[in-house]
């Protein structure tokens, strides 16, 4: 709170300064800031149309909690049909701790959620997989997450999968790519990514203009159900947490100096390089590959003596039935 701050529109008590916008907004008016933000985004970039099938992939933190609740209020008003998908990692007490906020967010909001329980369908959680290949738990974690959000997408005949990146995620991505000179990767993350059918649905990020803080104090000041916790497996020594603190020292002398590296980019991503890797269909699943399997197919050959692929999307769909979503 700030004490005697009243809030630029209404004249109550401030509970946030917005120094960038040079405003100061009660609680009310904060709340509206934020989800205007998001709608203006969705307009600005074209993310979601109406008639339009939206899957929310949710892990039970602040931005996808954010997310699905300001998407959720928004659904009505722009059209579209949205779900929420949360994937159990079998991650020891966190995942656990997550799928229950995942839940009682969906029973908030009032909107279909779609749980894929890693270890239900191949028999292993995340880490037990990792151990088997050799490879680290958020690398395993990555390839396994991305693959099943855009199974369920793909199953659900889905037009966009949203994905909660705030704006302080983005910008620390952009600049990792560019010191790495990995130029190509750098396109990926604007606002939204194209779909390829049959293949992949397309990725959108409504909180693209959305600071971090932002995110956090929404959901607190809104009462939208989130697990605070960090996940056990993080590693905050990374490159992309000490661009973040450096952007931070940066934001506090130069306030919007995110937000504005971010609008300027989402402009000239077309001068950017495309990546060149040939895309194919995986023989063993028929999701999208770089090869002949895609990258979870190997990992399952690998672990478990077949791609598991096939069984994952067999699974989602027999989820999707149950639901009564088709």
């Amino acid at each position: 709170m700030h004490q005697g701050v009243k809030c630029s529109i209404c004249g109550e008590k401030a509970v946030a300064i917005i120094r960038y916008a040079r405003l100061r907004l009660c609680k009310r008016h904060f709340l509206e800031f934020v989800e205007r933000k998001v709608e203006r985004a969705i307009r600005r970039y074209g993310l979601v149309g109406r008639g339009d099938r939206v899957v929310v992939a949710v892990s039970g933190g602040k931005d996808s909690s954010t997310l699905a609740s300001i998407l959720a209020k928004l659904s009505g008003k722009l059209g579209y049909k949205l779900y929420l998908l949360y994937i159990d990692l079998g991650i020891p007490v966190y995942s656990k701790a997550n799928r229950e906020k995942v839940v009682e967010l969906s029973k908030t909001i009032g909107k279909p959620l779609i749980v894929v329980d890693v270890k239900e369908v191949l028999g292993l959680t995340v880490p037990e997989l990792a151990f088997k290949v050799r490879r680290p738990v958020c690398s395993v974690c990555g390839v396994v997450k991305r693959y099943i959000m855009n199974a369920v997408a793909v199953e659900l005949k889905a037009s966009a999968l949203a994905m909660g990146h705030n704006l302080d995620d983005l910008v620390a991505y952009v600049l990792k790519e560019f010191f790495n000179q990995n130029l190509e990767q750098i396109s990926k993350l604007g606002p939204r990514t194209g779909s390829v059918e049959g293949l992949a649905v397309g990725r959108i990020r409504p909180l693209y203009e959305v600071y971090e803080r932002e995110s956090l104090l929404y959901v607190l000041l809104s009462r939208t159900p989130f697990l605070p916790d960090e996940c056990p497996h993080v590693r905050r020594g990374t490159m992309e947490f000490k661009i973040k603190e450096l952007l931070d020292s940066l934001e506090e002398s130069f306030p919007g100096i995110k937000f504005g590296l971010m609008r300027r980019l989402a402009k000239n991503l077309e001068s950017y390089p495309k990546p060149s890797q040939k895309l194919s269909r995986c023989k063993a699943c028929g999701l999208i590959a770089s090869g002949e399997l895609c990258s979870f197919c190997k990992i399952t050959k690998q672990a478990l003596g077949e791609p598991m692929g096939a069984r994952v999307r067999e699974y989602i769909r027999r989820k999707i039935l149950e639901l009564g979503l088709d």
